[in-house]
């Protein structure tokens, strides 16, 4: 119950100014990318091979990205609807995706 209205709190003070003419334009500006990799996917053989290396950057790392982009989206349209069962609902798809672009962009 506590953390509900914390995060009744903290849209309020959100709502004071995330618009939905404002909120729309800049989740589409603030798009998470994959970023490249300053080495080659087989600089870390033997340690790493250059399969393990490609599949992470290439599959799992983008999957992060791509998942944390669709839920901030929704996050979006969900501010901007004032739709509290949504925001709450997203909480856990960004915190999961989030963290893993976090932490492949730490080992990168």
């Amino acid at each position: 119950h506590k953390q509900n209205l914390k995060m009744l709190s903290a849209m309020n003070t959100a709502r004071s100014f995330l618009k939905p003419a404002v909120v729309a334009p800049l989740a589409a500006r603030l798009k998470h990318s994959l970023p490249d990799l300053p080495y080659d996917y087989n600089a870390l053989e033997p340690y790493i091979s250059a399969d393990i290396m490609k599949l992470h950057h290439s599959k799992h790392h983008a999957t992060y990205i791509n998942n944390l982009n669709v839920a901030e989206e929704k996050l979006a349209e969900a501010l901007s609807k004032n739709d509290v069962q949504q925001v709450i609902a997203l909480q856990p798809a960004i915190k999961f995706n989030g963290g893993g672009h976090l932490n492949h962009s730490i080992f990168w």
